[in-house]
């Protein structure tokens, strides 16, 4: 068996564990977004498991919509300083 290696799933890794200890909230958004956008070309989202569009549409819609919602707020914070209204 050949043993070949993942450099992009390494690096996104790394980049993973930088963004949680740097506290980058931004960098989930991006994360999301690699996680949806091959996801909307495959049909296929994974969640626990894997849900198929023409299986599950209203399920996977849901999993789909959620990831860019969680992207846009995660992104978000780039622009808006969400802690200033916290009392």
């Amino acid at each position: 068996m050949k043993n070949t290696t993942k450099w992009r799933t390494i690096l996104a890794l790394i980049l993973m564990y930088i963004a949680l200890f740097m506290n980058w909230e931004w960098a989930w958004g991006v994360l999301f977004l690699l996680w949806v956008i091959p996801d909307l070309f495959s049909g296929v989202t994974f969640f626990i498991e894997p849900i198929q569009r023409n299986e599950n549409p209203m399920l996977y819609w849901i999993i789909i919509t959620s990831w860019i919602l969680m992207a846009a707020y995660s992104l978000s914070t780039l622009f808006i300083n969400y802690n200033q209204y916290r009392y």
